[in-house]
């Protein structure tokens, strides 16, 4: 699986309230994100996509995460989980 970092998420249940419009904000985990690749590609995820139920809330800005790309005319994944952390090397002390 490509891997990318988080650089934008939105949480549709943060976004400022219309007076004037239908909807009624309930405050839950919908929203969306977008991916930076390694070619510097922006990648569309939708809150869907999130591995686990709470997974999108559990997503910061600035994480890598892994995904797999959509069948799709631009860039979007079909699925999101944040990247297992890779163990860093254990130093030895200098003798």
């Amino acid at each position: 699986m490509p891997t990318g970092k988080l650089i934008k998420l939105v949480h549709l249940s943060q976004q400022r309230c219309v007076p004037s419009a239908r909807l009624v904000p309930d405050h839950n985990d919908k929203g969306y994100g977008i991916i930076e690749d390694a070619e510097g590609r922006d990648v569309y995820f939708s809150h869907e996509v999130v591995e686990n139920r709470h997974g999108f809330d559990a997503l910061r800005k600035g994480q890598q995460l892994e995904y797999a790309l959509e069948n799709a005319p631009y860039l979007r994944a079909a699925s999101v989980k944040i990247a297992k952390a890779v163990p860093a090397l254990a130093l030895k002390p200098a003798a």
